[in-house]
């Protein structure tokens, strides 16, 4: 695990996303043992101590940015997935799941959090709906731990789980004392990944709410009905919310097509929603961000899977939103800021996780991204909230910071000194899952692609 150092970020401008705060055109900041001390206006005479200086003039510095819903396990399908006929998500998904190998779990999560880190992610939600036993559920695990971010790990079950069959309750009770708090570093918890009432009948999902309740884990669920019935126009959450299935501790994912009876379902009761519009609007439709921001739905925003394909270019996903929101409603309601804050402390929220990050406040975790201002597509600039979203890129990222540790400076990741680069083995582990897919006749056999080399090191 990668050292903490003691910091003093010196005269960055400060987007601090803490109403408390405010910003700061040019700020310093103080971390100690992995904590944020201090944020105040720039001294050049301030006494650093034993603190690292990191010279952050012509920079703004934000809040890590935070993922609510990602399946690492099939980062290792990107390339896999296309527009030719029997290469959708849902195909290739099926066929490759069941080939999966133990380490091929540990190297996709660590591909798709290596690509977090370097877009400024300092914290992901693992949902894993292909946990084939308690060995899978490790890996994952292992992998975020060693990855130096910060998440939960949602427990779900086999890809294409038989509807009858139940999540593994027995592990999951086991989950905690197979991974006590001291092994976590503080950085990961855990959540419950279930099918619900759509996918499963009512022997099963009763049986899985009430243990994910009984163990205090928080619900994540899918509502994509609009993918399996033609013409949908609901997704079903008025009745959720009379099961007494909603609430503070669930998480809806997408829900596309929520009715206005959905959508003042969610709002009553507290319930969050984790939207991912890239692949929505690739395979759903439009997501109801400024529908569910109207009623007072708590909104965060997510990736979905790198398999679709997509990146983690979050600044880009944030000025797509935006051009989409203002072509679709003209309201207004969604705006720079707003989307900022759904990436940050709205994120934080949702994982409830908003006393130890989200926003660059005293007390807080230093999960910190830094980015260079003076980059050419961000200048001449007016706001910089503005700036950032209508114009940023992953490339403007110089630095990423995670709980204090230094995992991507001067615009490249830094690989732990032990430790195997993911973005070199991934495409390695790839192919030989193809390869053991073609040999049991799920793939067609193709050309294998050149790995990365040497070269490409720390450009995921």
């Amino acid at each position: 695990m990668r050292q903490r150092h003691n910091l003093l970020i010196s005269g960055t401008h400060v987007i601090s996303m803490d109403p408390a705060i405010g910003d700061i055109p040019s700020a310093d900041i103080l971390i100690r043992a992995g904590q944020i001390i201090d944020v105040a206006p720039h001294d050049p005479d301030r006494e650093a101590g034993d603190a690292q200086i990191i010279d952050a003039a012509g920079t703004v510095t934000l809040p890590g940015f935070v993922d609510t819903h990602w399946h690492l396990w099939n980062s290792l399908l990107r390339g896999t997935v296309g527009d030719r006929p029997g290469t959708d998500y849902f195909t290739v998904k099926r066929a490759l799941a069941p080939h999966f190998e133990l380490d091929d779990f540990y190297w996709a999560a660590r591909l798709g959090l290596a690509e977090a880190t370097s877009g400024g992610i300092t914290t992901v939600h693992n949902f894993d709906h292909n946990v084939r036993g308690p060995g899978d559920a490790d890996a994952n695990i292992q992998a975020h731990l060693d990855s130096g971010l910060r998440g939960r790990f949602s427990y779900g079950p086999p890809d294409s789980a038989a509807p009858s069959s139940t999540n593994d309750l027995d592990d999951l009770a086991a989950l905690r004392a197979r991974w006590p708090r001291d092994r976590l570093d503080g950085r990961l918890d855990f959540g419950v990944a279930l099918r619900g009432p759509y996918r499963t009948p009512p022997e099963v999902y009763e049986r899985e709410w009430a243990a994910a309740r009984s163990l205090g884990m928080p619900i994540t669920m899918h509502c994509d009905r609009c993918l399996r019935e033609e013409g949908c126009r609901s997704c079903g959450l008025a009745r959720l919310e009379e099961l007494g299935l909603l609430g503070e501790d669930v998480q809806i994912v997408h829900a596309v097509h929520a009715s206005e009876q959905d959508i003042h379902a969610l709002a009553r009761t507290r319930t969050r929603v984790s939207l991912s519009p890239m692949t929505e609007m690739r395979t759903m439709g439009f997501p109801l961000l400024t529908e569910l921001l109207e009623a007072g739905v708590r909104v965060s925003l997510s990736l979905d899977t790198l398999a679709m394909p997509t990146s983690a270019d979050i600044l880009g996903h944030l000025r797509t939103i935006m051009s989409v929101e203002t072509a679709r409603t003209g309201s207004g309601t969604v705006t720079p800021r707003k989307l900022l804050q759904f990436a940050t402390i709205d994120g934080a929220k949702d994982l409830g996780l908003q006393e130890q990050v989200g926003s660059v406040t005293p007390g807080k975790r230093a999960d910190l991204v830094i980015l260079r201002s003076s980059d050419i597509n961000l200048v001449p600039s007016g706001d910089p909230v503005e700036a950032l979203v209508y114009t940023g890129q992953v490339d403007n990222i110089d630095t990423v910071i995670a709980d204090g540790r230094i995992l991507k400076r001067h615009g490249r990741l830094e690989p732990a000194d032990d430790a195997d680069n993911p973005v070199l083995v991934a495409a390695t582990r790839r192919d030989a899952l193809l390869r053991r897919a073609a040999a049991a006749g799920d793939w067609p056999v193709q050309p294998i692609s050149d790995p990365p080399t040497a070269a490409d090191e720390g450009r995921p």
